[in-house]
């Protein structure tokens, strides 16, 4: 099929939506959202499709006066990983705790003993998480999800407080003002993700030509 051209004029709401793309911390700075702000941005998670209403996720907020314990537990986490990582590398892995000016954790909370499958149950908690970031951008922020090996590193996942068996770390949420544009989103076709079913008619000639 030939996807339809895009709507000369979209609603502003949907302009916002077009137009959101993640940004780096490092081309994030000051001002960082307020807490009212951020309590819209969780909000926004809440708003998000979810079989059951079970509310599979969870964030956590880290106060600045917490983000150098946090470097710490990056760090620490660097170094079980690659013992020998140069000085600069965990320096790096610190800067990802302090950067940002406001940093959240996304905790997937799987639910068990209900009949929402896991995957729909991944499926909501990712809805969520693109309405959060939706959100960050709707306030004129710029934010991104960074997630890497640090997220299924048991010491520090125990240290911000999941429960093993029934939690996993998604990853991080930096959330600041741009300071730096990011370069132009890469293009994507419509025709990737759309296609139009041909009909069961169709399909039965397909396998059966003769028919």
């Amino acid at each position: 099929m030939n996807p339809a051209e895009p709507l000369a004029r979209p609603a502003p709401a949907l302009q916002a939506l077009l137009a959101r793309r993640s940004v780096s911390p490092k081309r994030l700075g000051a001002p960082g959202p307020t807490s009212a702000q951020l309590g819209e941005i969780v909000r926004a998670g809440l708003r998000a499709p979810d079989h059951g209403g079970l509310v599979p996720w969870r964030v956590i907020e880290f106060a600045a006066g917490d983000r150098t314990a946090l470097a710490d537990l990056f760090a620490q986490e660097k170094l079980r990983r690659d013992p020998l990582a140069s000085a600069d590398d965990v320096e790096r892995a610190r800067a990802h705790a302090t950067r940002a000016p406001a940093l959240l954790a996304f905790v997937v909370s799987i639910r068990a003993g209900v009949t929402v499958p896991v995957h729909e149950q991944w499926l909501a908690a990712g809805a969520a998480l693109g309405n959060m970031l939706d959100a960050v951008h709707a306030l004129g922020f710029g934010g991104i999800v960074l997630s890497g090996d640090r997220c299924s590193d048991p010491v520090l996942t125990r240290e911000l407080g999941l429960r093993e068996t029934a939690e996993q770390l998604a990853g991080f949420i930096s959330v600041g003002s741009i300071v730096k544009l990011p370069p132009a989103a890469p293009h994507k076709e419509l025709a990737t993700v759309w296609s139009r079913w041909p009909g069961a008619l169709a399909r039965q000639r397909a396998a059966d030509p003769s028919s």
